[in-house]
């Protein structure tokens, strides 16, 4: 039998049965965890001494905690370092508070965030995607993908029809995790592919024995081939529906003893995604066809947007609007979108049904689209076969691909400007192959910035920052002679009081990472470093934004200056928003 099935089968077993599968999906968090101990590492779960509390709850037994220690000069200056670095974070609100900020220096979800220099003045063409780019779906997109999806694996498929009562629970994945299609985890992965070993799920509960994960991969690394191999990236806002049907089925399947191998299911789900998305290939798609036949309740109105586009146009830029979605259901989204049938006419080219990624290698000719005004009879009639050589006005085109897009338009490529959502369909290959900048729209901004902007979370980072420092120069001082010379049984004390330290910085984190999302945290960062899909956003997109229309509060000739990231050797400089305040009051 494959380990894989075995494995699986006693990790389930050891799940608690929890979890509201079925139902509302209101109720208990998901995921709550029965507790945090499943994430330390043998010697973490040694140090806490049985101790399973977390959080706040956690971290106030801290101080009780020290007084367990002994006397000598040493432990007492770390205990008095660590109170100290409690009372300066955690026990002064006030402090932290944005209302202290630099109000005007606070980064908002109406601003662009640039990863490199970037002139707009440099841009002559701007070109868009159409889903979550200018499309703004409701929260009700998700939940009916999730439901159809559902349905196809039953009806079509033969999955268990108790399956239908699965409802979706939008609270229980983010963007940007991987699935192993040879285990059945979901997890978050960071900047050097290492697995957040506090995101590790397997179905609906969170994996409690990390010698799963060591005995396979000797540590939380993944190798490069096993990463291609094996993995599924959810980098889309499509996937996030397919992730919590994914956790959804394997929590059934393993409650139920039912055997099945994560790569068909992944798969399947796979297949029946695809199948919604596209439907026969010729028709719309049956997504596309409740999605139009309810428009109000999916798509939101953006005359804002509308307006945005003309003043591009007003500055003299060249628009295109460039999707793999069919023309008849742009044609119905943008209509309600910007509250009126011309929309064409705002955009130079309009290129329907590309088949992004493929398009930007492939070479598929263009064809013209039938559409309202070039469908009857005359001159204007177009054939779908006829050679496409050039982009007339008015006219929307499918297919294609960037060597004869740029061929035929003339467009200079370090003069283009695309945005879009997702990672490899919108923003890699059009920088890597053609040099155009991007820009990602990440929508998700909106909360990850209120959170981050929360008094709590300003605390905990300054307090993990403190203790990590305190940490730092604690280890330093024991290299001195009078260290060495204490009695073995102290110097032992003083090591596990720097574990303690180490523990309590632990706790802070969790409680940082349930901020954002109970299961996986941030959509941009894992416990130590930026998630990997923060690290492929910096790589492929200049500039990300929460929405589109931020774009129009930035002057055509406005310079995007990045941030400095510091590096590990580099000194400290001043607060520079303290002296830029400075500045700005002289």
């Amino acid at each position: 039998m494959h380990r894989l099935f075995s494995s699986s089968r006693a990790l389930a077993a050891r799940h608690a049965a929890g979890g509201h599968l079925f139902g509302s999906g209101a109720g208990a968090r998901p995921g709550q965890r029965a507790s945090q101990l499943c994430f330390y590492s043998t010697k973490d779960a040694a140090l806490s001494s049985g101790n399973s509390n977390s959080g706040r709850a956690g971290s106030e037994g801290f101080l009780a905690e020290l007084g367990q220690f002994g006397s000598n000069a040493y432990l007492q200056q770390l205990s008095a370092r660590y109170t100290q670095a409690r009372q300066l974070c955690l026990d002064d609100a006030d402090r932290f508070s944005t209302l202290h900020a630099h109000q005007r220096f606070q980064p908002t979800s109406q601003d662009i965030f640039p990863n490199t220099e970037l002139r707009l003045s440099k841009v002559r063409t701007y070109g868009f995607d159409y889903d979550y780019t200018l499309a703004r779906y409701t929260d009700k997109l998700p939940e009916t993908i999730y439901t159809m999806i559902r349905d196809v694996l039953v009806d079509k498929m033969q999955y268990p029809r108790v399956l239908k009562g699965m409802k979706y629970d939008k609270t229980f994945a983010i963007r940007g995790i991987s699935y192993d299609k040879e285990t059945g985890w979901l997890f978050k992965l960071d900047s050097n592919y290492n697995i957040a070993m506090d995101t590790i799920h397997y179905g609906r509960e969170p994996l409690r024995d990390l010698e799963e994960v060591y005995s396979l991969h000797n540590g939380p690394h993944l190798a490069p081939d096993y990463v291609k191999r094996h993995l599924n990236h959810l980098n889309d806002l499509y996937s996030i529906p397919e992730a919590t049907l994914l956790a959804d089925v394997i929590q059934y399947f393993s409650e139920n003893n039912v055997p099945f191998h994560p790569r068909y299911l992944a798969e399947d789900i796979r297949t029946a995604g695809e199948y919604i998305h596209k439907g026969d290939g010729v028709s719309v798609s049956p997504l596309h066809g409740v999605i139009m036949s309810n428009i109000d309740e999916y798509l939101e109105r953006a005359p804002e947007l509308l307006q945005l586009l003309e003043t591009l146009k007003r500055e003299g830029k060249r628009l295109f609007l460039l999707t793999n979605s069919g023309y008849e259901y742009v044609d119905r989204g943008l209509t309600h979108l910007f509250g009126t049938r011309a929309w064409r006419d705002v955009f130079d080219v309009v290129i329907v049904s590309a088949r992004k990624p493929s398009w930007y290698l492939s070479h598929r000719p263009f064809r013209h689209v039938p559409t309202d005004n070039n469908s009857g009879s005359g001159s204007s009639v177009v054939r779908p076969w006829a050679f496409v050589d050039r982009f007339e006005e008015g006219q929307v085109y499918s297919g294609g691909n960037l060597m004869s897009f740029t061929s035929i338009t003339g467009y200079s490529d370090r003069n283009v400007m695309y945005f879009g959502d997702h990672l490899y369909s919108d923003l890699r290959d059009p920088s890597i192959q053609k040099g155009w900048f991007t820009g990602a729209i990440v929508s998700e901004l909106k909360y990850e910035l209120s959170v981050i902007q929360q008094t709590e979370y300003r605390q905990s980072v300054a307090y993990i920052q403190l203790l990590e420092k305190i940490l730092k120069y604690s280890q330093q001082e024991t290299r001195g002679g009078a260290f060495q010379r204490l009695p073995a049984e102290e110097k032992e004390a003083f090591r596990r009081l720097l574990d303690l330290g180490r523990l309590e910085r632990r706790r802070v984190r969790w409680r940082m990472r349930d901020l954002f999302n109970t299961n996986f945290g941030s959509v941009f960062r894992t416990e130590k470093y930026p998630s990997l899909f923060a690290t492929k956003i910096k790589s492929f997109a200049n500039v990300y934004t929460a929405d589109l229309v931020n774009l129009g509060a930035y002057p055509s000739d406005f310079v995007f200056y990045p941030k400095r990231m510091t590096q590990a050797h580099e000194s400290r400089m001043p607060e520079v928003d303290d002296l830029l305040e400075e500045v700005l009051r002289g």
